[in-house]
């Protein structure tokens, strides 16, 4: 038995009102017999009686009148059986993530949680609203549906290489149902409950508005082995014409001796076995100019989406870059030493690739050729800075502000982080800011406070490079650390062969190459890209082939799935706990599925307790006025 309006049963307090009423209208009077009337004693008491019952009759139909006016109010709900139970909203969050894909004998892991999500349906009718909330593919709109719906939508899933976030799923869902669902509403978690896909927020977090039930997990437990990192020569691509080196890391049980294959495009191109540590090294062999898209992978185990990883870049010949101005030392030094290597042209005949401009120069011209501009030592320089970058990429500007009352900041993310030795300290960082028509920008590197730390804008005429602080040893420890020459490196690559930076994993926003109006995923399905150029459907692991005007090819970019760091099951008590919620309110102390909105189920009895309160009120009106009616006649035979 359940209400729902349970505030309206603070009403059930005005039944004190007629209990009050008759206490009060009780008179205390003193009784005199005289001789001459004491016959008329037993008389008197046998009409006491009688007017005692009838009052007390009449306080508990006047009690009853207002308890089932309550109740009806409060809309109750008894477990009558049937289906015209109030109208639900259920959010069904499905972990379609990475370990969904798993294989025990013959039967998927998600083959699994769709039998339980469509056990949740069966407690729904069709007067109920469904939101299926993808944990595999956030980017997936969800939208309220029928359950007839929403059980076509569940059969067109299919398992992501995506590492899930169940934590920031289920909060996305109770949003969803508080936005838009009716009063009834529930979440049902339908997962194998890994402890990757699950942070611990248990510590400051409120109790959830909406209810969640978390499904009976599928079990699995074998173990798995995957790779979790691949480098292409150590992050330093090679150039036209030259051979390279392919390094993998293989992890999980079994790491040690696991061989290993690769491939360029479908050949077979080496094998080794990984070593003590995990790590295996294998030969590429020499590329020739245009794009280079290959693959690694070790044997299938049970986890097959973490079985694989794959590579793509654009093999140019050595790009010339132009210096405008005075650069600081190291810098010069860094560019030395990567012409040397026969990575970079300085001073050619050609058209350069890449121009650095160093601020306190003349305006270099805005020709199309990609621009690194660099920030000044001297903070009055800046707005001379920001008028070369107002014409080469509109709505941007740096504003000279140092780091914080601690005095310096890590670099701890963006693109370009995973190609770096190390992740340099920052002392001196000026913020990049946007305004209004500001061309669109992607962070290669970030700081620890969330801010972009060298951005690369969509110029009015070609890329830009933009950094956060000036390459001196007081901004910052990049100019003498081993990240200096990976960096450049990196910038030199981008600019003269537009590829896309490294370390795409499964399931993030993938900004497409200019130029692309078409992108064909791992699958071999083609989709057409927005406007802005921001492809969200990144769920599967594989080479993103983006195609541009008549189907010309415009880049590849990579894209790998991420290996859970554990894969043991939590215990639903675990996960409730970890959610930041009661346990008991998450898994509730009924069976499976019969828990699935088990506070509704049965039959609303606000029309019944409404005819029952019409005939009770029928009854004390009349109990009232036959009482009234033997007053009078008592009185007049007095």
């Amino acid at each position: 038995m359940t209400v729902l309006s349970p505030l309206l049963l603070l009403g059930l307090a005005a039944l004190a009102i007629p209990i009050l009423l008759h206490l009060l209208r009780r008179q205390e009077t003193r009784s005199l017999d005289f001789p001459a009337l004491r016959y008329l004693t037993r008389t008197t008491r046998e009409q006491a009686r009688v007017i005692r019952l009838r009052q007390l009759l009449l306080l508990a139909l006047r009690m009853m009148a207002l308890a089932l006016l309550v109740l009806a109010a409060a809309r109750l709900i008894l477990p009558l059986g049937g289906r015209d139970h109030p109208p639900a909203g259920l959010a069904i969050v499905i972990d379609n993530g990475l370990t969904s894909g798993a294989v025990t004998g013959t039967t998927r892991v998600l083959d699994s949680l769709l039998v339980r999500a469509s056990e949740a349906l069966d407690q729904t009718g069709e007067q109920d609203r469904v939101w299926i909330v993808e944990a595999g593919e956030p980017g997936n709109p969800s939208l309220p549906l029928t359950p007839s719906e929403a059980r076509v939508r569940l059969a067109e899933l299919s398992a992501t290489d995506v590492a899930p976030d169940l934590g920031a799923a289920v909060d996305r869902a109770e949003a969803l149902l508080e936005a838009g669902a009716p009063e009834v509403r529930e979440v049902v978690l339908v997962s194998d409950l890994r402890a990757a896909a699950f942070s611990d927020r248990s510590e400051g977090t409120e109790a959830r508005a909406v209810p969640v039930r978390i499904a009976p997990p599928p079990s699995w437990g074998g173990p798995n082995r995957g790779i979790d990192q691949l480098l292409v020569s150590g992050g330093l691509t090679p150039r036209a014409g030259d051979a390279g080196e392919l390094q993998a890391r293989v992890v999980g049980p079994g790491a040690e001796g696991a061989l290993v294959r690769a491939y360029l495009g479908d050949a077979l191109v080496g094998t080794g076995r990984a070593g003590a540590d995990g790590f295996v090294r294998l030969p590429l062999p020499t590329v020739e100019a245009g794009w280079v898209i290959g693959r690694i992978e070790i044997e299938p185990d049970d986890l097959r989406g973490d079985d694989a990883a794959y590579f793509a870049f654009r093999a140019v010949p050595p790009p010339e870059v132009q210096v405008v101005g005075t650069i600081p030392t190291f810098l010069e030094d860094a560019l030395a030493v990567l012409e040397d290597a026969g990575r970079i042209v300085r001073e050619g005949t050609g058209a350069p690739q890449l121009r650095i401009f160093a601020a306190g120069a003349e305006a270099p011209e805005i020709d199309g050729t990609p621009l690194l501009l660099l920030p000044p030592d001297d903070a009055a320089q800046l707005p001379a800075l920001n008028l070369v970058l107002g014409r080469a990429a509109p709505g941007w500007r740096l504003v000279a502000e140092g780091v914080g009352e601690d005095g310096e900041r890590e670099i701890v993310g963006g693109s370009l982080s995973s190609l770096l030795p190390v992740l340099p300290r920052v002392r001196l960082a000026h913020s990049i800011e946007s305004g209004d028509g500001a061309v669109a920008g992607t962070a290669l590197l970030t700081l620890s406070d969330g801010r972009p730390w060298l951005l690369q804008l969509r110029g009015t005429s070609g890329p830009v490079f933009l950094l956060g602080s000036p390459l001196t040893l007081r901004a910052s420890d990049l100019p003498g650390s081993a990240a200096m020459l990976p960096l450049m490196d990196a910038l030199t690559t981008i600019a003269a062969g537009t590829r896309e930076p490294a370390g795409v994993l499964a399931g993030e926003p993938l900004l497409a190459p200019e130029g692309a109006r078409t992108v064909r995923l791992p699958s071999g399905t083609d989709r057409a890209l927005g406007t802005r150029q921001l492809l969200s459907e990144t769920g599967s692991a594989g080479i993103y082939e983006f195609l541009g005007d008549e189907g010309a090819g415009v880049g590849f970019v990579a894209v790998n799935a991420s290996t859970p760091e554990s894969l043991p099951a939590l215990e639903p008590s675990e996960v409730a706990r970890r959610l930041g919620a009661d346990p008991d309110a998450l898994t509730g102390d009924r069976p499976w599925p019969e828990a699935v909105l088990a506070d509704r189920r049965g039959r609303e009895v606000w029309r019944p307790l409404v005819a029952v309160l019409f005939l009770v009120l029928l009854m004390e009106g009349w109990l009232a006025s036959y009482g009234g009616r033997g007053t009078r006649v008592k009185n007049r035979a007095d």
